[in-house]
């Protein structure tokens, strides 16, 4: 026979020893008490203190080994205190698993669970009773609903249960080889893995079905005192919630298309209340909010066909434009297209530089770029062949002299400049007046104008043209993105970035609603960010900006063409912009201070 099992054995006989002593201990005290005047206290302590000591001997119940086996697991580097244990696994190495289970089972989870249910349903029918319309009541069950739906997650199914099972077996069968001085460790283990499995028997039980059907309810019943106190966003929140636990509650799916319904959006709506049709198709509810909705909702859908074949026409166009574009082999014949910054600012405080701006300049600065009305570059042809069609451009013309503008929307390519401006400023006979009110001294005819267009990449232009010299037989270059100031113009280098560029100013105009205007201006603050930051960086301060960008002047014989294949032109936004100056004004000489001209674009002496 071991140790142990001799310690077992004599255990009662002990503890009657014990209590013996104890009683003969009291017995003398009672006699002391009655026979002396009080004048004993030491003997009394002693007696006491022999008798604690006695019970501190005697009464844990440590088996022989046992308390330095314990001494010396919990003392160990690797011992993880049961409080701070994250696995069941560890929880079981500390030998008070049974303790735990104890208190993690000492009531009924679901039993909790349906008494705060309960308590949410009256609180609301104690909301729909009163006679003053207390939201309280809403509110008080909102919180017992999500109690409810707290509780239920600490619910285990009993497929759950039943894997939890096989997996403990697994590790019992394991863990054989566990040697005999643990063996009594390793019972008390079992023992509390044994007692957790009897209370999760005594409990309710229930299949993950049933789980998910309870949350289900818990959430549309939370939905609906949302649709009570008119908070439609916490309403379709919850509603969405219950239905990815059970996507058949047909309530939840009323609630839902309310929801939508309130928030005027009538094609969600529509297709909550499809949705809950299709799972009860005689629900009285779900028919009568159809019929209110129908023609809201079909407006709503052939909207959005509307809008997604707009898309797909602008998308269409705007591979055509880039195409046409790049369709000559020479890079002396391509047009080039670049973009400017969408937005002015990367936050609401419109920062624009840790120099301080006086409000009126922040209020006078533009906020968005847009391609003036969305126009494109269009073939006007009637033939099929993309080489054979008459392509027009939407023109801004400017005229800082007298700070004016005309926009005009088709320009053929190949129409003449001269052309274009006798029609827009004609000569007139001496004493008669120009058509522009604002020309008071009669400047503004065809034959007293200078035209320029800006070069608006100038580091572009002379990488390129670096680029020729150092190879004359490849003549279709790749162009590199460079490094520019925020507010200047940015070439466009392949399609995808000049599709991104178009739809994001259509967003910002608001085509494509308010949720994609907040998303595009969020991409373009990001990227206006990106580029601030680079340009910092290498020169130090945003307000270390390039000089003015230099101009081309352009002679009247020249073709629209002409003008968008020369090399140093870039078409900004989809618009080709001109300058346009009387030659005498005063205004000329400081335009042409402030840019420099660097060339004149004119027809070469052996055209005709």
């Amino acid at each position: 026979m071991s140790a142990a099992s001799a310690s077992n054995v004599t255990a009662p006989q002990q503890h009657e020893d014990l209590m013996q002593k104890m009683e003969t201990a009291r017995e003398q005290w009672k006699k002391k008490d009655t026979d002396s005047d009080g004048d004993d206290d030491d003997e009394t302590d002693q007696l006491l203190q022999q008798a604690i000591e006695m019970a501190v001997q005697q009464g844990k119940g440590w088996a022989p080994g046992e308390k330095e086996e314990y001494m010396k697991r919990i003392l160990d580097d690797d011992f993880i205190p049961p409080m701070f244990c994250s696995t069941q696994e560890e929880l079981e190495r500390t030998g008070l698993a049974e303790a735990f289970a104890a208190l993690q089972y000492d009531d009924d989870p679901s039993q909790v669970m349906l008494d705060f249910k309960k308590k949410g349903t009256d609180a609301f029918l104690d909301g729909k009773r009163n006679q003053v319309h207390n939201v309280q009541y809403y509110r008080d069950a909102i919180n017992h609903y999500y109690q409810a739906i707290a509780w239920a997650q600490k619910i285990e199914s009993i497929e759950n249960q039943q894997a939890m099972g096989k997996q403990q077996q697994q590790n019992n069968t394991t863990k054989n080889n566990v040697i005999d001085d643990n063996n009594h460790v390793n019972t008390q283990n079992h023992k509390g893995k044994d007692n957790k499995t009897e209370l999760q028997q005594q409990f309710q039980q229930y299949t993950e079905q049933e789980l998910d059907e309870i949350k289900s309810t818990l959430y549309s019943n939370a939905a609906l005192c949302h649709l009570q106190l008119k908070n439609w966003g916490f309403c379709k929140s919850d509603s969405d919630k219950a239905l990815t636990f059970n996507d058949q509650n047909v309530k939840a799916w009323f609630r839902k298309a309310k929801a939508h319904q309130m928030l005027f959006e009538w094609e969600e709506a529509g297709n909550a209340i499809d949705r809950g049709l299709a799972v009860e198709s005689d629900n009285k509810d779900l028919q009568k909010l159809s019929q209110l909705l129908q023609d809201k909702v079909r407006k709503a859908r052939l909207g959005r066909q509307k809008r997604e074949r707009i898309r797909a026409e602008r998308v269409a166009h705007v591979k055509q434009v880039w195409k046409h574009c790049n369709a000559s082999s020479g890079s002396s014949s391509i047009i080039k297209l670049g973009r400017v910054a969408l937005v002015a600012s990367v936050s609401d405080d419109d920062d624009y530089d840790d120099t301080a701006e006086s409000a009126e300049s922040r209020e006078s600065r533009w906020h968005h770029h847009f391609p003036h009305t969305g126009v494109l570059p269009s073939p006007n042809g009637s033939s099929s062949s993309s080489s054979d069609q008459q392509w027009t451009w939407p023109c801004l013309f400017l005229y800082p002299s007298h700070s004016q503008s005309d926009f005009v929307e088709k320009f053929a390519e190949e129409e003449m400049l001269a052309v274009r401006m006798a029609e827009m400023f004609p000569e007139v006979e001496e004493g008669d007046e120009t058509a522009m009110p604002w020309d008071y001294n009669q400047e503004f005819q065809c034959s007293n104008l200078a035209v320029y267009f800006e070069v608006n990449c100038p580091d572009d232009e002379a990488s390129s043209s670096m680029s020729d010299k150092t190879n004359k037989k490849d003549t279709t270059t790749t162009a590199t993105k460079t490094l520019v100031h925020p507010d200047s113009v940015e070439r466009l280098l392949d399609q995808a970035s000049t599709m991104r560029f178009y739809e994001a100013s259509r967003a910002l105009k608001g085509d494509e609603g308010p949720e994609m205007a907040n998303l595009a201006k969020a991409v373009e603050r990001k990227r206006l960010h990106q580029q601030r930051k680079a340009w910092k960086k290498k020169h130090g301060s945003l307000w270390a900006v390039p000089d003015p960008c230099p101009v081309v002047r352009v002679h009247p014989a020249m073709t629209l063409r002409d003008i968008l294949t020369d090399p140093r032109m870039v078409v900004a936004n989809f618009v080709v912009t001109l300058v346009v100056i009387p030659e005498n004004h005063p205004a000329h000489a400081e335009y042409l201070k402030e840019h420099k001209c660097v060339g004149i674009l004119q027809p070469k002496e052996n055209e005709p």
